[in-house]
């Protein structure tokens, strides 16, 4: 696996990408966000994400809401204690990334890649999945609604 870019050489990253519209780099927040906060480290809020390899990049604590992301590879991406609510996210990559505490209420995931993931202890209440891969994915702890734990066919070590 290759290394993962540091938070400020990923925040550069996107900046270059254009991505991040801020003149400085943000500060990594102390905490996961939340939707009052004043300082929100990494963001996106109500835009379109789409058509990006965001590989390989650490970005614990980022946020976003109400946003749609589309097309958009995360693979091997630190989002570790992230706020990614009410978002849609379609054809996402989020293989061997680590969403370990992550925050993915509310949202609707669509023929999105969790090989390998790290979801332990997320908070996935709330969301829909469409054809989704969770193959060999760290869901212990993680926090399900009892309405979607039949589309979790989960493996004794995933129990």
């Amino acid at each position: 696996m290759p290394t993962r870019k540091p938070y400020r050489e990923s925040c550069q990253f996107l900046k270059d990408q254009q991505l991040l519209e801020a003149d400085a780099l943000p500060e990594l927040p102390e905490r996961a966000p939340r939707h009052d906060d004043e300082h929100l480290g990494v963001s996106f809020f109500r835009m379109l994400l789409a058509d990006a390899r965001l590989e390989y990049l650490t970005l614990p604590r980022s946020f976003s809401a109400r946003s749609e992301i589309r097309g958009i590879s995360f693979r091997g991406t630190d989002l570790a204690e992230s706020t990614l609510c009410w978002n849609d996210f379609v054809d996402v990559d989020f293989g061997e990334a680590d969403l370990s505490r992550a925050d993915l209420r509310a949202s609707i995931f669509q023929r999105v890649n969790f090989r390998a993931a790290v979801l332990h202890g997320a908070d996935l209440r709330q969301t829909t999945f469409r054809g989704c891969n969770f193959a060999d994915a760290d869901v212990t702890a993680a926090k399900l609604t009892r309405s979607v734990l039949w589309f979790f066919r989960l493996s004794a070590p995933q129990r």
